[in-house]
C-alpha cells in the first residue's frame, strides 16, 4: 500500500481530538490500548504537562508506543494527517490542523497552556466540520471547553468523560456545564464509542440512551 493510500482527507473520515490534564496519562493510555489496529481515523492527543525544552518525544510517547495498536507519532511541522495514527505534540508547541496537514507552532502565545487543548480543538472544528470529534477527559480548570463549543457549532460531535469517573473532574464538568456534549461516558466506554463513530458498528449496543442523555441533568 502506498503512503498516499492512508492519508486522511477532511471529508472522508472522522478525526478524533482528545485533551486531558491531571490524571491524563492513564486516561490516554486506556484509549490507546483499546483502539484496534485497523482503526480507520486519525487521533490527536494533547496532555498538559511540564514544559521540557529540547525534548521532542515525551514520557507519554514512551508509554503509548508500547501499548497502542496504532502508530504513535510525534509529527514534524507540515506532515500530512493519516488514518491509523495517534499524534502527540512536542512539549512546548501547539498542535493544529490546517489543509489536512499538521501545524506545530508556539502561536498563539496568549494560550495559558502550550500545547493547548483549545487550539487543537478549534483547528479540528474549522478543518473537519461535522467530521470533527472532540473528547475532553480528566483535568483541572477549563482548557478545551471553548474548543468543544466550536466543534459543536460547526456540526461535530463532542464527548466528556463522566466527572464521577475522572481523577480530576473539573474539565469534564465545565464541558458538560458549558457545551452540553453529545455523549458523557465513563472512560472505559469511550474507545467503544470511538469505534462506533469511526464505523465499527459492533460497538453500538454498548451505548445506552441514558449515557447519551446524562449531560441533560446538569
Amino acid at each position: 500500500m502506498s503512503k498516499a493510500a492512508n492519508i486522511l482527507y477532511p471529508h472522508s473520515n472522522p478525526v478524533f481530538v482528545i485533551g486531558a490534564s491531571a490524571g491524563g496519562v492513564k486516561a490516554l493510555q486506556v484509549i490507546a490500548e483499546n483502539l484496534p489496529k485497523d482503526f480507520p481515523a486519525a487521533v490527536f492527543f494533547v496532555l498538559h504537562r511540564k514544559r521540557m525544552i529540547n525534548t521532542p518525544k515525551s514520557t507519554l510517547h514512551s508509554i503509548l508506543v508500547n501499548k497502542s495498536h496504532l502508530k504513535v507519532t510525534v509529527p514534524e511541522d507540515g506532515d500530512p494527517v493519516r488514518a491509523g495514527h495517534i499524534y502527540l505534540p512536542t512539549d512546548d508547541k501547539h498542535i493544529r490542523i490546517h489543509d489536512n496537514r499538521i501545524i506545530l507552532s508556539t502561536e498563539p502565545s496568549d494560550e495559558v497552556w502550550r500545547p493547548s487543548i483549545n487550539s487543537l480543538f478549534r483547528s479540528a472544528a474549522r478543518e473537519y466540520m461535522k467530521n470533527a470529534i472532540g473528547i475532553l477527559l480528566t483535568g483541572k480548570l477549563n482548557d478545551g471547553v471553548e474548543g468543544l463549543r466550536e466543534i459543536t457549532y460547526n456540526g461535530g460531535i463532542t464527548v466528556a468523560q463522566s466527572p464521577d469517573d475522572a481523577k480530576e473532574p473539573e474539565m469534564p464538568f465545565f464541558a458538560i456545564l458549558n457545551d452540553h456534549p453529545s455523549y458523557v461516558l465513563p472512560l472505559a466506554d469511550i474507545p467503544k464509542l470511538m469505534c462506533e463513530l469511526a464505523g465499527f458498528k459492533a460497538f453500538s449496543d454498548q451505548l445506552s440512551v441514558a449515557q447519551k442523555a446524562f449531560c441533560q441533568a446538569f
